[in-house]
């Protein structure tokens, strides 16, 4: 009970009255009158709040799930090669543009840096500088740094060689050490990157960089490009990390390598070094297995929290919940939709092996696996690489991960710069800038697409987002702060908190009704006591009388 009942009233109560248990009867009117509908209140607020917490388990795997499936990654389904690995290596730069392929490399040198040698220093720590300043470019331009108004200055003014090798070695583009030569000689030796030049001016007339004389005691190796001879095509690049000659793909040349010195013959052959990528079965297996893997686990907690026990009362949480159906129904709509943006025709998740069994489980199906990988094993691509390109191959279209242009193939019209999508989408391009020109529209934000000239021809575009974003997309829209998920739970929090001022209102009346009831007995039982006591009296007036 809410309340005691008052010591003025049980004090009152079955002294000489009527007899009867008036708690005991107290407590069973109220009870009557209280316990079906609290039972009922209760009950309803242990399933809401059961319900808070089912969707946060839902949210809890949810995440989990988004963050497994975001790691997923399409750069293990490529195995890069290197007949020669110690002269040219490659890496992976941009994975939404690779293809297989095959290149042969000979004749390869690599960039050297440019190499300056400053000698005669005896003294590491001895202020050694007449000069204030020095003058520094790299590549021809000044670097990052101004004294007195003048780019590309510097402040050596008192400068130990220590501190002067610490402020070259900071530039951008240069490395600079002090070498020992003997305890009383030093050479500051300052490297380029391969490729780059620099120079280091002193002031006129000292023009010196060390105590014991000028620039006539600085040797000079001069840099030198990379070169080789890329299927048959002589190339130079300033770098030795070359990236436009494979898409997709950095070359890294490592070593100079222009020739067999182990050859028998007369004349050392060229060594050839050829450069592969190929998919590998196994690892878009191994994304797929795990894909399935994960969905199996969300799926599961889905069917736990939405269990429905047909001889007990061991329902999940979310039993009979409307937004629990309607995730399983965005899921199933997801796996069964396809994904368009990957050439003409469109891709579904089973051609990757992705089935349903009976009991709505995922299984890998490997014999539709095998044979979309021995068909058209571009397909996937779509697992876990977004594309965004062009049917002009002169043409390079831009897409963000936020950009709002639907996946799918577009048609872009010269004649009147429209994006056409379907039958009845058109949007009109406007070109922003020029040589090369970029062309966007405000109605897609995040997208664009760059040509030669500002009549590039009609063409298609061509946006895919891979199954691996769709269901990143999928969990994010339900853990959205703004998505239906958090405004269900917000709706189940002000139902609970609705049941529970209800069930305090309940509490009240029940102390009301105890009260109230308590009182009408405790004024009952003084009637009764005020009864008992007049009948005493006459009784005793009475045998008086007859005693007279």
């Amino acid at each position: 009970m809410a309340e005691t009942i008052s010591n003025d009233y049980v004090s009152m109560i079955n002294k000489k009255g009527s007899g009867y248990n008036i708690p005991v009867i107290v407590d069973a009117i109220v009870d009557a009158a209280i316990i079906p509908m609290k039972e009922i209140v209760t009950a309803k607020k242990e399933k809401v709040d059961g319900a808070i917490s089912g969707m946060a388990a839902l949210k809890s795997s949810a995440l989990l799930s988004q963050t497994t499936i975001n790691t997923l990654s399409g750069y293990d389904d490529f195995t890069l090669g290197s007949t020669d690995a110690n002269t040219v290596s490659l890496t992976i730069n941009d994975r939404s543009k690779l293809d297989g392929f095959s290149h042969t490399i000979t004749n390869v040198t690599t960039a050297k840096p440019m190499i300056m040698h400053v000698k005669n220093w005896t003294s590491l720590t001895t202020d050694l500088f007449e000069e204030d300043y020095l003058d520094i470019t790299v590549n021809g331009v000044a670097i990052d740094a101004s004294l007195g108004g003048v780019s590309g200055r510097i402040d050596i003014d008192s400068d130990t060689a220590t501190e002067l090798t610490a402020k070259l070695d900071a530039i951008t583009g240069l490395k600079a050490q002090m070498v020992k030569i003997s305890d009383t000689s030093y050479t500051m030796v300052v490297t380029s990157e391969p490729g780059s030049t620099f120079t280091i001016a002193a002031p006129t007339p000292n023009n010196q960089l060390n105590s014991s004389g000028t620039h006539t005691d600085t040797d000079v190796s001069a840099a030198s490009v990379a070169s080789l001879t890329f299927d048959g095509v002589d190339i130079t690049r300033s770098s030795n990390k070359i990236t436009d000659l494979i898409e997709g793909v950095s070359i890294n040349l490592l070593a100079d390598n222009e020739f067999d010195s182990d050859a028998s013959t007369a004349i050392p052959a060229m060594v050839t070094t050829t450069v592969t990528a190929s998919r590998s079965a196994t690892k878009i297996q191994a994304t797929v297995e795990s894909l399935i893997a994960e969905l199996n686990l969300y799926k599961a907690d889905l069917n736990a929290l939405g269990f429905i026990d047909e001889v007990g009362d061991a329902n999940g949480q979310l039993a009979n919940n409307s937004f629990l159906r309607h995730a399983k129904q965005k899921l199933l709509n997801l796996m069964t939709a396809p994904i368009t943006g990957y050439g003409d025709g469109n891709i579904y998740f089973v051609e990757f092996g992705i089935k349903t069994a009976v009991d709505g489980s995922y299984v890998f199906d490997r014999a539709t696996f095998d044979r979309t990988y021995s068909q058209a094993p571009e397909k996937f691509d779509a697992l876990t690489q977004d594309k965004a390109y062009g049917s002009d191959p002169n043409v390079f279209v831009n897409a963000s991960a936020g950009s709002t242009i639907p996946s799918g193939k577009h048609v872009f019209t010269d004649s009147d710069n429209k994006l056409k999508t379907g039958t009845s989408t058109e949007k009109v391009l406007t070109v922003t800038s020029s040589a090369p020109y970029t062309f966007s529209t405000s109605d897609y934000p995040g997208f664009s697409f760059q040509a030669s000239s500002a009549t590039p021809g009609d063409f298609n575009v061509y946006i895919g987002r891979s199954a691996k974003t769709k269901l990143f997309n999928f969990f994010a829209d339900a853990l959205t702060t703004s998505g239906s998920h958090d405004k269900v739970v917000d709706l189940y929090k002000n139902n609970s908190t609705s049941l529970g001022a209800k069930l305090t209102k309940i509490d009240q009346r029940e102390a009301r009704l105890q009260a109230m009831y308590t009182k009408q007995f405790s004024d009952m039982e003084k009637a009764v006591n005020g009864y008992s006591s007049s009948e005493d009296y006459i009784t005793q007036l009475v045998d008086g009388w007859n005693k007279s």
